[in-house]
């Protein structure tokens, strides 16, 4: 397991394969607790998120960035389907999908010191 340390200044030093493990594990996850009755689709990928904070990370993902990681990762489409799809070049899919891991990551970041912000408070 790995160790962090807490650095306030960087953002949550998480790599791309594992944001990709953390994405495709709630997925799977969601999907079998709750497969007629799942909402995940093209514009709701943060609905494979249980956790609050994941959830609400991956929501204010811009809806482009949300689509593509939705049809990399989840539905597993190859770059000339999404580009087909979406009506977008291979270099503007791998674009976006880079771009919406680090809102992502970014995103965790920002709300995990919100979070922190108010243990503080009303412990203090």
């Amino acid at each position: 397991m790995k160790n962090f340390q807490k650095n306030p200044t960087n953002d949550i030093p998480i790599s791309n394969d594992e944001i990709k493990q953390i994405i495709q594990e709630n997925f799977f996850q969601k999907s079998m607790q709750n497969i007629e009755n799942s909402d995940v689709n093209l514009y709701h990928l943060e609905n494979i998120f249980s956790d609050e904070t994941y959830y609400l990370a991956m929501k204010i993902v811009p809806l482009l960035e949300r689509k593509v990681l939705y049809l990399s990762y989840v539905k597993n489409a190859r770059l000339n389907d999404i580009g087909r799809r979406l009506k977008l070049q291979k270099s503007e899919i791998i674009s976006l999908r880079h771009k919406g891991i680090q809102h992502f990551k970014h995103n965790l970041d920002i709300l995990s010191k919100v979070k922190n912000l108010k243990g503080v408070k009303k412990n203090g």
